[in-house]
């Protein structure tokens, strides 16, 4: 807990050790809850990539879940017309559930700096196709993005 606080981890890793941590715990509790022995058991956690992509990509952003990231933003990319298109549409939507839950306080800092970082992988792996579509549109190349 003090490396969070202290931003001291000697990988950088310790935001996302507490929210592993956070999960486990949750899953503990919830097992007692439902009158179990709290041991966690495991779980099937690839049932969610079944949905469509703007579904699987939302809940990625949500869930703070960077495994998928670039095979479903690749796989949205074809299915939008510009590359923005895919940043302005389900990324967003995506977040702004993050900010609804984030506001709302079911969701907490560390889950959304989760969110904040798929969101960065999307979109990094989307710069490079807009730059070539502004390039193909006549403009002129950028030295920073």
């Amino acid at each position: 807990m003090t490396e969070v606080i202290l931003d001291e981890s000697p990988n950088n890793d310790h935001v996302d050790r507490l929210i592993e941590y956070a999960k486990q715990e949750k899953e503990r509790l919830d097992a007692l809850k439902k009158g179990g022995d709290g041991a966690v058991k495991e779980k099937k956690v690839d049932e969610w990539r079944t949905n469509p992509v703007i579904e699987r990509l939302k809940h990625a952003l949500i869930k703070g879940i960077i495994d998928y990231v670039d095979q479903d933003v690749e796989e949205a990319r074809h299915l939008f017309a510009r590359p923005l298109n895919v940043i302005e549409g389900p990324l967003m939507e995506g977040m702004g559930i993050v900010g609804d839950y984030f506001g709302s306080g079911k969701m907490f800092l560390p889950q959304v700096i989760q969110s904040a970082r798929v969101m960065k992988k999307a979109v990094n792996y989307l710069v490079p196709f807009m730059e070539a579509e502004r390039l193909a549109a006549g403009g002129a190349e950028s030295t920073e993005i």
